[in-house]
């Protein structure tokens, strides 16, 4: 079996996983545009509320004209698409380059004769192929209502599947050479991560700002230098993939030029003071606390930020002009309550997503041997599983808390409307139960095997699903109940109800305790 079809195998769940949700959404939501803007004249109307909100164009960019259904389609769902995107770019990358050093399955292929530029080389053949599908598979998803909905075309599907995969080959190839200069695989990924959130700052600077020279910077301003289903430029396509084989042939020399499972960032394994620590409880909170202190600093800013920026969007939604994905997020209810309810269900993501990476900490030092050493002092073998998941849920309520006292005291200053702090607050809290049965769900899959961490990712990638495009696909009401956001009641509403919160942490709670008996009747898997 050849190295390239070996990746291939390891990684054809979360691959296929990836693809699926991708294509899918681009496939679902074409329709839902020309669906909710029957008439030139609701089309015209939500055109231009668009572009006078600040928050609206600091998510989605600048609106093109004159705003046909399918430019709302790539400007809306193409700009989540192209966040999904990102990050599985940065995640993707990480696992088939970095990871195989760091779990030592590469080292055991080098043993055998591999050649030292063949891994890299094989990453890039897996990843540009992981591309050519996506490419491929969102063109045509969107292709295919050609004829049904209004400024659909072959080449505008063409001109964006174009782009969804420019944007994976940009970032892949970026996050390629950080796998070379970081220090572990885990250190890359941060690194990946923080270039995807400073990609779409640079992006969100551009369109406020009316500095369309700024897209240009930035793998996430494609959107805006292509234009799909507007201007199909395809000449801006040129500069992104002459960048991608700059990027990848700096990894390559980057590669060759720094020492087998390190990189050129120094790995600090040891500290002058002492580890004051006697549980595995103390134990993961001392490993996680400077990850849990930057993505608190980070969720907090940017969860504020996101959700102070939405007096356009509620002034849209209580005049009745609402429409598109904002607008089914928004639904018929109070307006304050069901934007901050919305924003704070992309904070909830955002903290699931730490939620699932916290718990998987667990695997990678199983694979590390550090469980097997703790296990050595005396330790329950159930214990470090379960004190990770405990440590992710605590870090989970701290993350929000800060967030939700920050919006607290920040949102009623720029959002007029009843209760606002207090709603701000309790949204924000309210994500909590949600982070736990995500939680749980990976600490069953990785205490039943630590194989099964690959599917680590679908409860969070299926419920996110549900609360942002289940109210625009019109699924059913009691298939949406099946995620787990969206649940958080409104405090300041006749009659607020929490008991979908309490089955969400009973879930979770039980989850947990599942995977860790789970470890109690298997072997300690070591790398």
């Amino acid at each position: 079996m050849s190295l390239t079809r070996l990746m291939l195998r390891r990684l054809r769940w979360t691959l296929g996983a990836w693809l699926l949700l991708l294509v899918g959404i681009c496939f679902a939501t074409v329709s839902a545009y020309q669906n909710t803007y029957a008439t030139d004249q609701q089309r015209r109307a939500a055109a231009e509320l668009a572009r006078a909100d600040r928050a609206t164009t600091v998510l989605y960019g600048q609106l093109p004209d004159p705003g046909t259904p399918a430019q709302m389609y790539a400007w809306e769902a193409g700009a989540i698409v192209t966040i999904l995107v990102a990050v599985m770019a940065v995640l993707v990358t990480v696992s088939l380059t970095r990871a195989p050093e760091d779990d030592g399955t590469l080292e055991l292929l080098r043993g055998s004769g591999l050649p030292q530029r063949r891994p890299l080389h094989s990453a890039m053949t897996v990843l540009a192929g992981a591309a050519v599908l996506l490419g491929l598979g969102c063109g045509a998803a969107a292709g295919l209502h050609t004829g049904g909905v209004d400024g659909v075309t072959w080449s505008g599907a063409a001109a964006f599947g174009t782009t969804i995969a420019l944007t994976f080959l940009v970032l892949s190839a970026g996050t390629a050479v950080l796998a070379q200069i970081a220090a572990t695989a885990g250190h890359a990924r941060m690194l990946g991560l923080a270039v995807v959130g400073a990609a779409f700052a640079v992006r969100a600077a551009a369109d406020v700002s009316g500095t369309g020279a700024l897209n240009r910077l930035t793998p996430l301003g494609l959107r805006a230098t292509i234009e799909p289903f507007s201007g199909d430029h395809w000449a801006a396509a040129v500069p992104p993939a002459l960048a991608v084989i700059l990027l990848g042939a700096l990894a390559e020399v980057l590669g060759r030029r720094r020492e087998y499972g390190a990189g050129f960032l120094r790995r600090r394994d040891t500290a002058d003071s002492r580890l004051h620590t006697r549980t595995p409880l103390g134990l993961s909170a001392r490993l996680g606390r400077s990850s849990l202190l930057a993505w608190t600093v980070a969720v907090a800013a940017v969860g504020t930020l996101f959700a102070s920026m939405g007096s356009g969007t509620v002034e849209q939604s209580r005049g009745g002009d609402l429409g598109g994905f904002l607008g089914s997020q928004l639904g018929t209810g109070d307006p304050v309550a069901a934007y901050l309810a919305y924003s704070d269900t992309v904070v909830g993501i955002v903290v699931c997503a730490y939620a699932v990476l916290s718990v998987l900490a667990s695997r990678r030092w199983e694979g590390a041997g550090l469980t097997d050493l703790v296990l050595t002092t005396g330790v329950r073998r159930w214990a470090p599983l379960a004190a990770q998941t405990a440590v992710t849920a605590a870090g989970c309520a701290v993350i929000l808390v800060a967030t939700g006292a920050l919006g607290a005291l920040v949102t009623p200053a720029v959002i007029d409307g009843e209760d606002v702090g207090t709603r701000a607050f309790a949204y924000a809290i309210g994500q909590w139960p949600a982070a736990v049965a995500t939680a749980g769900c990976v600490a069953l899959l990785i205490g039943l095997s630590p194989r099964l961490s690959a599917l680590a990712w679908l409860p969070l990638a299926a419920s996110a699903l549900l609360a942002l495009f289940g109210p625009l696909l019109e699924i059913p009401q009691r298939i949406q109940d099946l995620g787990f956001f969206r649940h958080v009641p409104d405090v300041a509403g006749p009659d607020p109800a929490a008991g979908a919160l309490a089955a969400l942490v009973g879930l979770g709670v039980l989850l947990s305790l599942l995977g860790a008996a789970a470890t109690t009747r298997r072997d300690v898997r070591l790398s």
